[in-house]
């Protein structure tokens, strides 16, 4: 799936691994201790794929790359570009129907398990990917078109939800919400503070704030109430609060929520400098505090994420 169309180059947020024949997300290279640069390909076309900007203190977000001198040749993955700039302007939900990753039909939580090379062998036995326990490989590079299929994290129901305003009333079945659509299953937290007692899949605007943290949590500060300072500028006066409960998360996972947080109140700031609509929102499952409605609570990293986005409501 190609990356948000405020790029200028064409990158992919996802590409297959070789060796196991699944779809990573880029993202997902945050989690491991060491990426193969020679071990993924485009999931449409089959042609070589490079990671970039996985290494840690990178300020940008991961990607994959067309190696120099390599083009897509009738790709499905390449040809999504054109479907997403489409969505911002109308609806595509005849190409969507189609399109296994633009536009998921759900959320389906499957834990993983590391995949062990079996030809290594003594201390280099370690993994190297992490793929589906009820998942099966692919033969061969280039999948057969496939229709819309469940993910096992929201980033790409929460970009599908940015990207296709027009197309929101397409099916989306998440376990534990009363919903059964896009445009009914997000919730934007709001000004004033309050209860919501619904569960939803909310989502705010990331303060440009430090992240109070330790061993056992995150708290992310997020859009809530606004006033004015002396200079009759907007600043926060009541903030909700996002309290990630990571005490149990391996580091690698503690990590990547960490980089993308990061990573996504830089690109914020980008955005301003450059006059883009661009903001930082923050998505997630999670529950509200019965004491007080200014706190929320997620335990899973799959039912996080911070993404760059430009909302609008047609």
């Amino acid at each position: 799936m190609l990356d948000f169309v405020s790029h200028k180059e064409k990158v992919m947020e996802s590409a297959r691994d070789k060796r196991t024949g699944e779809i990573v997300e880029a993202e997902d290279l945050w989690l491991l201790d060491n990426v193969d640069t020679e071990g993924y390909v485009c999931w449409g076309c089959g042609i070589e794929m490079y990671p970039s900007a996985w290494q840690k203190g990178s300020k940008k977000r991961p990607s994959f790359n067309k190696m120099p001198g390599k083009e897509h040749i009738n790709c499905d993955a390449d040809a999504e570009s054109t479907v997403v700039k489409q969505g911002q302007k109308k609806s595509v939900r005849h190409l969507l129907d189609s399109a296994p990753g633009l536009m998921p039909a759900g959320l389906k939580l499957i834990e993983q398990r590391p995949v062990v090379d079996p030809d290594a062998t003594g201390s280099e036995n370690k993994p190297r990917s992490t793929r589906s326990a009820s998942s099966t490989s692919s033969e061969g590079n280039a999948p057969a078109r496939q229709s819309r299929r469940p993910v096992n994290a929201i980033r790409q129901i929460c970009r599908a939800f940015i990207r296709f305003p027009y197309d929101r009333g397409m099916s989306l079945n998440i376990p534990g919400i009363d919903a059964d659509t896009y445009m009914t299953v997000f919730k934007k937290l709001k000004d004033p503070i309050q209860s919501y007692p619904d569960r939803r899949v909310f989502y705010s605007q990331l303060l440009w704030q430090k992240f109070e943290q330790d061993e056992s949590q995150i708290i992310i500060p997020l859009s809530g109430e606004w006033t004015k300072d002396e200079s009759g500028k907007p600043k926060p006066s009541r903030s909700y609060k996002l309290q990630v409960e990571w005490g149990n998360w391996s580091k690698a996972k503690r990590t990547m929520l960490l980089n993308e947080l990061e990573t996504v109140q830089e690109e914020a700031k980008e955005a301003v400098n450059k006059k883009a609509k661009e903001r930082a929102q923050v998505f997630f499952i999670g529950e509200q505090s019965a004491d007080n409605p200014e706190i929320f609570y997620v335990t899973d990293y799959r039912l996080i994420c911070a993404i760059m986005g430009h909302i609008i409501y047609p």
